[in-house]
């Protein structure tokens, strides 16, 4: 698996955990969707400089 693959799906699983937190502490629909994507994208980025 490709580095970028590996970036990728660790995005993916991030964003998956980060809107599980988010629901389960109450965040509105606005505040999941940045914490989701910023979630992902600092996992992806991590990855990518590891």
């Amino acid at each position: 698996m490709s580095r970028n693959q590996v970036a990728v799906v660790t995005g993916v699983i991030v964003r998956a955990l980060a809107k599980r937190w988010a629901d389960d502490n109450g965040l509105t629909r606005g505040q999941s969707v940045l914490l989701c994507w910023a979630a992902g994208a600092l996992a992806s980025v991590a990855v990518m400089h590891a």
